[in-house]
C-alpha cells in the first residue's frame, strides 16, 4: 500500500513515572480501553509506556496519508498500533505540558486516526533517572475510516511484559480482523496516570488508583478516610510513613536511609538522586547491607521482600502530588507491616486524630 510520507519531526519528552502522553491536551488519562506493554490508549489518547523512571527521551512524529509499509520492524524492539479519535493532538509530559516541536501534529484534521508506536532502549535503563535520551521511540498517524482494534506488531523487549493481553502477533500490514482486547488487566508496577496535578483529578477518579484499591482491599474504611483528607494533610501521612516502614524493617540506622527519611520529613521535595538510585538498588536485592527477607504479603498472602514496600514508601513520599505520595506510601508501608497492618493503623490514627475521629458521613 502506498503511503504519502511527511517528513519525520524529532524532538525529546521529559518521561514522568514511566510514560509521556500523545493526545488532545485534556484527555482523561484514566479512561483507559486499551492495555499492553507498550502503551495504554483511550479514545482520544495513547500513553507510552517508557523504561525508565524519569528523563528525555527520543520521540519521533510522522503524519502519513495512508497506512505504512513494515519496512521499519527490524529496526526496533517493540511495535504495536490502535485507533483513537482526535481534533487536535499533541505530544506531552505526565503534567500534561506539551512539546511544541511537532508543528504536524497542529494541522491535523479531526477525525479517526491509526497510531503505530515502534520502540527501543527500554530495557537497557529499567525504572532509572537519566540526563540523556537512551530510548527511542517513532510514532506514525494515518487517517483510517473506522475503528479499528489494537494489534502488536513485534515484541522483543522485556520491559512492561506482564502487561501483554493473548494476542496473536501481525507480522506484516496485509489486511486483518480487528482484534479486540480483553478487558484490561493491572499493572504489576504503580499505574500513576495524570495525578500528579490533584487539582485536575476528581475523587471518583483517584478510586481508579491501583494503590487505592490495595489499601481498600485491605482496609475500606482506612482508604476512605485518606480519601477524605486535604492535600496538606496527605501531604504530612507520606511524610511520616516511611520512617515507621524502614524502623518496622530495621533499616534506619544506615546512613543514607536515614538521610532520605530527614530530608522528606524537612519539606524538600527536590528527591536527592542518590537516594533515589540507593533504594532503587535496595528494593531490588542489589545492596549488601540491606538483608534479603520474606513475610507474608497482607495483600495476596504469598511471601514478599518488606524492604520491597518500604523503599517504595521512602521513594514515592517525595512525589509531588500528595495523593500519588501518600497511597504509594501507605501501601508499601502496609507491606513493610505484613500480618501486623492493624498495628500501622492504631499508629497512624494517633498520630493524625482526624483520621481517627472521620466517619463514614463526612469528616470529624
Amino acid at each position: 500500500m502506498t503511503s504519502i510520507r511527511m517528513m519525520t519531526q524529532w524532538s525529546t519528552v521529559e518521561a514522568d513515572h514511566h510514560q509521556f502522553t500523545l493526545g488532545e491536551r485534556h484527555a482523561d488519562t484514566l479512561a483507559v480501553a486499551v492495555e499492553c506493554s507498550l502503551f495504554d490508549a483511550g479514545s482520544d489518547f495513547l500513553t507510552v509506556h517508557t523504561g525508565i523512571a524519569y528523563g528525555p527521551v527520543s520521540i519521533g512524529v510522522e503524519v502519513l496519508g495512508d497506512q505504512p509499509e513494515s519496512t521499519l520492524f527490524e529496526d526496533w524492539e517493540n511495535v504495536a498500533e490502535c485507533t483513537i479519535s482526535a481534533s487536535a493532538l499533541c505530544v506531552m509530559t505526565l503534567q500534561g505540558e506539551p512539546v511544541e516541536d511537532f508543528t504536524e501534529l497542529t494541522v491535523l484534521d479531526p477525525g479517526r486516526y491509526r497510531v503505530r508506536v515502534h520502540a527501543r532502549g527500554r530495557d537497557a535503563n529499567w525504572d532509572m533517572d537519566v540526563a540523556e535520551p537512551s530510548e527511542d521511540y517513532l510514532v506514525q498517524l494515518w487517517p483510517v475510516p473506522r475503528v479499528q482494534g489494537f494489534v502488536r506488531l513485534k515484541k522483543t523487549d522485556t520491559a512492561w511484559s506482564e502487561v501483554d493481553p493473548e494476542l496473536p502477533s501481525a507480522l506484516t500490514p496485509t489486511p486483518r480482523e480487528p482484534v479486540q482486547t480483553p478487558s484490561p488487566r493491572p499493572l504489576g508496577r504503580p499505574k500513576l496516570k495524570r495525578l500528579v496535578n490533584r487539582k485536575s483529578v476528581s475523587r471518583v477518579q483517584l478510586r481508579n488508583f491501583n494503590e487505592f484499591k490495595d489499601v481498600a482491599h485491605v482496609d475500606r474504611l482506612l482508604a476512605e478516610k485518606l480519601l477524605a483528607l486535604s492535600d496538606d494533610e496527605l501531604r504530612s501521612v507520606a511524610q511520616w510513613l516511611p520512617r515507621r516502614a524502614l524502623t518496622k524493617i530495621g533499616l534506619l540506622h544506615i546512613e543514607w536511609v536515614s538521610n532520605g527519611v530527614t530530608v522528606l520529613e524537612a519539606g524538600l521535595w527536590e528527591r536527592p538522586k542518590d537516594i533515589y538510585a540507593a533504594a532503587v538498588q535496595a528494593k531490588t536485592g542489589g545492596d549488601p547491607d540491606v538483608p534479603a527477607t520474606q513475610i507474608v504479603s497482607v495483600f495476596d498472602g504469598q511471601p514478599v521482600d518488606p524492604v520491597y514496600g518500604a523503599m517504595n514508601a521512602l521513594i514515592y513520599g517525595f512525589d509531588p502530588d500528595p495523593a500519588v505520595a501518600a497511597f504509594i506510601a501507605i501501601r508499601g508501608t502496609l507491606l513493610a507491616y505484613g500480618p501486623h497492618w492493624k498495628d500501622l493503623v492504631n499508629e497512624l490514627e494517633a498520630a493524625f486524630p482526624r483520621i481517627a475521629n472521620w466517619t463514614i458521613e463526612g469528616s470529624g
